[in-house]
């Protein structure tokens, strides 16, 4: 993995690249939170949508936090944007992560790729390892997860290629169109991954 230049990019890996969010995506981001994209299908499909009021207040919290600094002097940043390398005007998905718990400083990483044209294409595999590595350089956290469901089989194969290991699964905890999948939760060790990326 290499690391662009440009104060706001994570890292580039087989040409994607992983930056802060800037002022100018909010309106694709409004976008791709719609209620109607179909990245919702696979991305957490068991939980409520936001409406039109939460769409528009998370993008306003985004655009303040940006706007007064706040946002740029988090470390690590609580989200990214996901770009083509040779186009990084274009949000392809974004990253995020979030506490499991504060007290053992156990995060979990959240990963959306947003146009269902560009799945299969490695932009998730390439994605969680730049945010994967950028998490451990800019933390201490002994350990990194994600959580999904069993239908989800490309997201599964992203950390199976990653070298995550499936940690948990809990059996038929997740209704999605009315059948029953489990709830997976796959993770790496700092030095799993280590010993993988050196």
């Amino acid at each position: 993995m290499t690391t662009a230049t440009g104060d706001d990019i994570i890292g580039e890996s087989r040409g994607i690249r992983v930056r802060a969010f800037r002022p100018s995506d909010l309106d694709t981001y409004r976008r791709w939170l719609q209620p109607d994209q179909d990245w919702h299908r696979w991305d957490g499909p068991y939980f409520a949508k936001l409406d039109a009021a939460q769409i528009d207040a998370v993008c306003a919290r985004l655009g303040a936090a940006l706007a007064d600094g706040s946002y740029a002097a988090q470390v690590p940043l609580p989200r990214g944007v996901v770009v083509d390398a040779d186009d990084d005007d274009t949000m392809l998905g974004s990253v995020s992560w979030h506490w499991e718990s504060e007290e053992s400083d156990w995060r979990r990483m959240g990963l959306t790729v947003y146009d269902p044209a560009l799945r299969g294409r490695g932009i998730g595999t390439e994605a969680l390892r730049i945010w994967t590595g950028y998490l451990f350089r800019t933390t201490d956290a002994v350990r990194l997860d994600y959580s999904t469901w069993s239908g989800n089989e490309r997201m599964l194969a992203v950390g199976r290629r990653l070298g995550f290991t499936e940690e948990a699964r809990f059996r038929d905890a997740r209704e999605v169109r009315g059948e029953r999948y489990d709830s997976v939760v796959m993770g790496v060790l700092r030095r799993e991954w280590q010993a993988l990326t050196s």
